[in-house]
């Protein structure tokens, strides 16, 4: 029962925490930890202003108080108007102002004042920028010893404000005490945040490497797989332009050229939509769509492909389903696995479409009687390597990974299986729209 409160409560305190210094996707590293530290700084503050008050030190009490405002502003800066720089400068100028005032009224070098601003100069150097650190080391450096220099040679400035032993051990206690707590916090909330950010530089780093090498591999697919259209379409051009042909045979190689050409642009459109969605991520845009309205030009393109090999094609397609998804992934999902069936099936084989309710999912299934799938390891990524169709067709082994990637965008599921009297099936399934 406890870990199950533990649950419950983590995400509410991230998102509390996420709420109070912003979000990681918004806010830098160095923003996020200034907001926390601003709120911390803000809390102390206000527990010193009744502390100082009550141990005698009504003054620094009152400079406690204009600072809780102070950094309450300089918090609603940062994080509700992002101008970090400007916040981190104020912060500073108003701490050290503030603090070299409060000095004289705290009984100077023996009172606790050191210590703050030992503790002001450890937060400004967590906060700032790397290029600020030296200009706020020397205005700490000037700042502290300009103060000790002149109640040394002032030593009226700063008058003892204990009245008793126990009035300064009440005030240094606390305050080292809240140094050395603040410090600890700053480190770890530092090394956990450092943590974090490296953990997600190396995940991204990791996306990049696994990219380049679909990218490397992708275009060694190209170079290789287009090489053999292009060079069919070059023949069958250069012998309509060197030999006479009659009207059958140039009838014949016209369509073969058409059959080539309709399969290279097959290819480069999958590139085209591969490369589209790495770079700008899938545009998806999920309504009802009606099966059989979808499939009915895709059906009709099939139809024309596949009489070059004699394939027996049929289609049996609910007119009155609906789906919830994206007219256009939907086509290029079915338009390659109508392709691949085409591809591996032999001359006077069959295809088959049909769809059926399967409780609140639509199933599409595409049934083939070719030769089936041999390689099933990550059929549906890129590390498939493409093989030639039963008429020495080729791809670049790219569309049922965009099949798979399209499938999970519109929340469906997508399998094969191998059908025990010979060629395979592939099912996608929809959410039924309603």
């Amino acid at each position: 029962m406890f870990l199950s409160a533990k649950r419950n409560l983590s995400p509410l305190l991230k998102k509390l925490s996420y709420r109070l210094i912003g979000e990681p996707t918004e806010f830098s590293l160095e923003n996020r930890i200034f907001n926390t530290i601003c709120l911390i700084a803000v809390f102390i503050l206000a527990f010193n202003v009744p502390y100082n008050y009550l141990t005698g030190l009504k003054v620094t009490a009152l400079i406690f108080s204009v600072l809780v405002i102070a950094f309450a502003g300089i918090y609603y800066l940062s994080r509700f108007h992002k101008k970090l720089n400007t916040s981190i400068a104020l912060s500073v100028i108003v701490v050290n102002v503030l603090f070299a005032v409060n000095y004289f009224f705290s009984g100077g070098i023996q009172g606790a004042s050191l210590l703050s601003f030992t503790l002001a100069f450890f937060l400004t150097m967590l906060i700032s920028p790397r290029s600020q650190y030296a200009w706020w080391l020397i205005v700490n450096l000037v700042v502290v010893i300009g103060l000790i220099t002149y109640e040394y040679y002032f030593p009226g400035s700063a008058p003892s404000v204990y009245d008793t032993r126990e009035d300064l051990f009440a005030d240094m206690t606390p305050t080292y005490i809240t140094n050395v707590i603040v410090i600890f916090i700053g480190t770890v909330y530092l090394k956990n945040a450092y943590k974090k950010e490296k953990e997600r530089g190396e995940e991204k780093t990791r996306s990049l490497e696994l990219m380049n090498a679909e990218k490397s591999k992708l275009f060694s697919l190209i170079s290789h797989d287009l090489r053999n259209p292009l060079a069919s379409i070059q023949s069958y051009l250069q012998l309509i332009r060197e030999v006479e042909l009659d009207a059958a045979d140039k009838a014949q190689i016209e369509g073969e050229l058409l059959y080539v050409v309709n399969n290279t642009q097959e290819m480069l459109y999958n590139i085209l939509v591969w490369s589209k969605t790495q770079m700008e991520g899938p545009n998806i845009n999920l309504v009802p769509v009606n099966v059989a309205t979808a499939l009915e030009p895709i059906l009709q393109i099939t139809r024309m492909a596949v009489v070059k090999k004699n394939i027996d094609f049929k289609a049996e397609i609910d007119t009155a389903v609906d789906v919830l998804a994206d007219i256009n992934m939907l086509q290029l999902i079915i338009r390659n696995l109508l392709g691949n069936a085409a591809k591996f099936t032999p001359a006077k084989g069959t295809i088959e479409v049909s769809t059926s309710k399967q409780g609140n999912n639509c199933r599409i299934e595409i049934k083939d009687s070719g030769t089936g799938i041999r390689q099933q390891e990550d059929i549906f990524s890129l590390k498939v390597r493409s093989t030639f169709g039963t008429d020495n067709e080729k791809g670049v082994g790219m569309g049922l990974y965009l099949c798979k990637e399209y499938t999970i965008a519109q929340n469906g599921k997508i399998w094969y299986q191998n059908n025990p009297e010979g060629g395979s099936s592939f099912f996608l399934e929809l959410p039924l729209a309603g």
